[in-house]
């Protein structure tokens, strides 16, 4: 007969070393319609017959260049047509840790120094120098940016469970949820299982396994050991945010601005992130239930709490669950409110998982700068 034998032990979640910075930025020129035809002949000139052609249309009048992409940088030449003007710019995606080093790896960012901004403008300068593309970064305006961090787990089992109950979190208020979409839809379903991302006019909130994305998007290079689990938390930055952003720093220049968002991107996430999700821990569902039933609610909000969290343990958002429990006669206003109170969410952990709980997305951006986040959990094995 075998012999059950329990472990008691810690996993950690860690901020990785680059802490919080930057990842993708977009700068924009705007250029004239002579500009715009000059350049895409230009580029079509280059690429002459080479095989696999790095510029062409797309459906939209846009031209894409990609033969700065081992660089980490995507070009479009975009017209814009309306019925008052005619507008027409060059856009550039640019992940900055690869431009600096087209080697590194796609998990990190780029590392929260000054010098990084030098070495930034001097790759961009390099890159550009002597094409038919400005390579002053400066005459450049920055038209988004993407905040971010990465948080590791050692630990798959709690990795995974954790990205289980973050999918199902409530939409926040003014914000949309936007799912991946893929031609595939068994393919896109599997990726938003394993990705988060809310939309309002001015920013995104966006939270993913990164190393799914990395296995799965083909971004793995031989070099690169992927860890048991990285987390990764963004705030996307849109122009109108970005102009905000600019009065308050005093500056629109884009190498001064960019230094300005990595000294403030740890208090701009966390605070974004706190404004729009509650800091609260998942618990196992007998624990869930018994925090509601000691709370000095009344009975007939408790029991709209147990409902939630029952229906959380087969529905795959707080929103659907909101939804037909009110079609079914609960009153759900001021329900997520009072989980807040008591520093639970309503997402219950798998039962009988190996943890009691695990700790929510707020207190993990807040804890992790200053110190690893651990978890206990219990590991069984039989012999």
């Amino acid at each position: 007969m075998s012999k059950k034998i329990v472990k008691h032990k810690t996993a950690k979640f860690t901020l990785e070393p680059d802490g919080f910075s930057i990842h993708t930025m977009e700068l924009s020129m705007e250029i004239t319609y002579r500009e715009f035809h000059t350049l895409k002949e230009h580029l079509y000139r280059q690429q002459g017959n080479t095989k696999g052609g790095w510029i062409y249309p797309d459906d939209r009048g846009n031209y894409i260049c990609m033969y700065y992409k081992e660089c980490g940088i995507r070009i479009t030449l975009e017209h814009n047509s309306s019925e008052s003007m005619e507008t027409y710019y060059i856009r550039m995606v640019v992940n900055p840790r690869k431009l600096i080093d087209p080697e590194s790896s796609y998990i990190g960012i780029l590392p929260p120094e000054e010098s990084s901004i030098k070495k930034l403008k001097n790759a961009f300068t390099k890159l550009f120098k002597d094409t038919v593309f400005e390579s002053d970064i400066n005459s450049y305006q920055l038209k988004r940016v993407d905040l971010c961090t990465n948080i590791r787990c050692d630990n798959k089992k709690l990795f995974r469970e954790l990205v289980r109950v973050l999918r199902k979190l409530p939409d926040p208020p003014k914000y949309e949820r936007r799912f991946y979409k893929h031609k595939d839809k068994k393919k896109a379903n599997r990726y938003n299982k394993h990705y988060l991302r809310f939309h309002c006019r001015t920013k995104e909130l966006v939270i993913y396994d990164k190393t799914y994305q990395v296995r799965n998007g083909e971004l793995i290079v031989s070099y690169e050991k992927l860890p048991e689990g990285v987390l990764r938390f963004e705030v996307h930055c849109e122009r109108d945010y970005i102009r905000r952003l600019e009065k308050r720093f005093g500056t629109d220049v884009t190498e001064e601005l960019l230094w300005c968002l990595i000294e403030e991107s740890e208090r701009l996430t966390t605070d974004h992130f706190a404004r729009c999700f509650s800091d609260a821990r998942f618990l196992q569902i007998d624990d869930l239930t018994d925090a509601i039933a000691k709370s000095a609610f009344r009975k007939k909000n408790k029991e709209a709490m147990q409902e939630l969290a029952a229906r959380l343990q087969r529905t795959q958002s707080v929103d659907k669950a909101l939804e037909k429990m009110a079609k079914v006669g609960y009153s759900t206003d001021g329900l997520l409110g009072r989980f807040d109170a008591l520093g639970i969410s309503p997402v219950p952990l798998r039962k009988n998982f190996c943890a009691k709980e695990l700790p929510g997305p707020v207190e993990l951006l807040r804890a992790v700068s200053s110190k690893e986040v651990t978890v206990e959990y219990i590991e069984v094995k039989y012999k």
